[in-house]
């Protein structure tokens, strides 16, 4: 990318910006096996759709990643990218899940718990906090 943009200096600064921001390296620099991704869902939330695309690129590097349903719509499973299932009642209330998507991040070699992040999170947003996890 950066070749390309030494080669064709006459491309406008919009274009510019768009192919530098492709071109962030974005392999992950840690141990993916390591680390367990969970991530309570409702089937009618936007945000947690959009959350599923975020743990297909996880999954596809190597982290384990799971979702948990929170609701009780009959929804095929072949429906999502990823390994799901109903959380029981019982899973909610002990993660205090008032919204969705209600992620969580486990490191098995330090044997914790992430804080838990709300909301939807990009792969880059993800792989940052693994990152900063890894230097406490």
């Amino acid at each position: 990318m950066k070749e390309y943009l030494t080669k064709n200096s006459g491309l406008t600064s919009d274009v510019k910006r768009i192919i530098k921001e492709k071109s962030v390296n974005t392999n992950t620099q840690f141990d993916p096996s390591r680390y367990r991704i969970r991530m309570y869902f409702d089937s009618n939330c936007p945000h947690c759709k959009r959350m599923f695309n975020t743990l297909l690129t996880l999954q596809s590097r190597g982290i384990y990643v799971e979702a948990l349903q929170t609701d009780d719509a009959q929804v095929k499973r072949s429906r999502y990218p990823i390994p799901t299932r109903k959380a029981s009642k019982q899973e909610i209330k002990k993660q205090n899940i008032k919204a969705v998507p209600f992620t969580l991040i486990a490191d098995l070699k330090k044997k914790i718990l992430y804080p838990p992040i709300q909301g939807f999170q990009s792969v880059e947003a993800m792989t940052a906090l693994i990152k900063e996890g890894e230097k406490l």
